[in-house]
């Protein structure tokens, strides 16, 4: 019977590789011909490929909407097979390349960020100060139109290695702004291989490719990460070396991952917290922490001087907040407050004060979990800590992007137990819709497709984690009742 079963498993990845692959490019192509809204104007890319179609925009963001929900219902299926180890590592990464291939071609999906990288890039590059100012300071032009109007005048947020980065794409694209994109795209991908290798190479043997699933075949990734070309990708990264670094006593390597992941974005410095913390609770030698901290500091202050005002991203760390995200946890606390006051208190109100409950919970939560991931003496439970603190920062900020579980979520990936996993899981299926085509805004589709899409894909997740035990006693219940 075992057997049987799981050869059924089996003959059904043709089905799970080929339909995946099939709804990742319905997303690339639908949310590509349905364009964007709100005043930007993305590039129409090499050959024009990158073009919307102005007269049928609803219809391919159905398509893309269609895809979506697919491919989260293929990811669960190799989920599945794979935690019945039906197949390994080796499958799960062929897998996890087909579906990610229709992505490599297609303009970035579901996010405007990369033009505000290349404009921020194009910034230094001119000589201006992106903490200072807004790309609007590059005046009219193709550059600026690609920009969301919503960060048109805000300063950068990100650190200098990320904007030194920016910069030097912006120098080996001279100014061809599909170029940059393309260039930025394979930064996220030499990425996530890199993140993709290590996590198979710290996962427990029997656990190798259920982590890599996790990782590479997850949509969060194929679609948010890859498909929007977003850098956070590049976190995760330096979340798994810091942990390798630590585990191997390389601790200089350690401080140069952690210092460098701060340098690119500020929940990097999690990971110092993190190092600082292992070396003081594992009573390192004096010499071995003076080392390291030396060498965070220098790391860091080097970055600094990449570009101008080195420091003067820490000063934009509000610029984020400035939009909200309806189903962030900040976001849903203020609704919350607002009902139950009754409305006495207005909704920016309600909200600046839940963003402030949510962000002094989760710093004591982040603090507790880093000081007991110093003192862990299994360095993947440690591992498992510092990604929770991670996913526990995403959280609690006050806007949360999709792409923003990545910081933790390789490493819980990696390093947690069997119901951290389930949690992934689940988390990662309901997270494919947080970002969905904006031509579906304001239609039909968005009050009754997109929710029935997401009770389906979120029933089949709950589905797929709930222990066998479980599931057999819900079904054989109202049998022994009745008899």
């Amino acid at each position: 019977m075992a057997a049987s079963v799981e050869v059924s498993r089996t003959s059904a990845l043709p089905l799970v590789t080929w339909g995946g692959t099939a709804a990742s490019a319905a997303i690339a192509l639908g949310v590509t011909r349905a364009g964007t809204a709100g005043g930007a104007s993305p590039p129409d890319g090499p050959l024009a490929l990158w073009r919307p179609d102005a007269e049928h925009p609803a219809g391919w963001a159905v398509l893309a909407l269609l895809g979506l929900t697919l491919l989260a219902l293929a990811f669960l299926q190799l989920y599945r097979v794979v935690r019945a180890h039906a197949v390994g590592v080796r499958t799960v990464a062929v897998i996890a390349a087909w579906w990610s291939a229709p992505m490599l071609v297609a303009p970035p999906i579901l996010s405007l960020d990369v033009w505000s990288y290349f404009a921020q890039g194009t910034m230094v590059h001119h000589g201006l100060d992106p903490y200072s100012y807004g790309p609007s300071l590059l005046g009219p032009g193709t550059t600026l139109d690609a920009v969301s109007p919503v960060w048109r005048d805000t300063p950068a947020p990100y650190g200098p290695l990320m904007l030194g980065t920016l910069w030097l794409v912006a120098l080996v694209s001279a100014g061809h702004m599909s170029v940059a994109a393309l260039l930025l795209r394979l930064l996220v991908v030499l990425s996530v291989v890199a993140v993709s290798v290590l996590v198979v190479r710290i996962a427990p043997s029997e656990d190798r490719a259920l982590a890599l699933t996790l990782v590479a075949a997850n949509p969060l990734v194929v679609v948010h990460v890859i498909g929007g070309a977003h850098l956070d990708a590049l976190l995760g990264l330096l979340a798994v070396v810091t942990i390798w670094s630590v585990r191997k006593r390389w601790y200089l390597v350690a401080a140069l991952a952690a210092a460098t992941a701060f340098s690119i974005k500020l929940p990097g410095i999690l990971l110092i917290g993190y190092l600082l913390a292992h070396l003081v609770r594992q009573r390192v030698p004096v010499h071995r922490l003076l080392g390291a901290v030396v060498t965070t500091g220098a790391v860091v202050i080097g970055y600094a001087w990449l570009v101008p005002e080195g420091w003067g991203w820490l000063g934009a760390m509000d610029v984020p907040g400035r939009v909200r995200i309806y189903w962030a946890p900040a976001s849903l606390v203020g609704g919350l407050v607002y009902l139950v006051t009754g409305a006495e208190l207005a909704f920016t109100d309600a909200l600046a004060l839940a963003r402030s409950l949510v962000a002094a919970g989760g710093a004591i939560t982040i603090a507790v979990l880093l000081w007991r991931a110093g003192a862990e003496p299994s360095w993947r439970r440690a591992g498992a800590l510092v990604g929770a603190a991670l996913l526990t920062l995403a959280c609690s900020g006050p806007v949360m992007h999709a792409w923003y579980v990545v910081w933790g979520g390789v490493l819980l990936a990696a390093c947690a137990g069997p119901r951290s996993r389930r949690w992934a899981v689940v988390l990662g299926a309901a997270l494919c819709f947080s970002a969905v085509p904006d031509q579906l805004g304001g239609t039909v589709w968005s009050v009754l497709a997109v929710p029935v899409c997401v009770v389906v894909v979120v029933a089949d997740a709950i589905r797929t984690v709930v222990p066998p035990r479980v599931t057999r006693w819900v079904l054989t219940r109202p049998a022994v009742d009745a008899a």
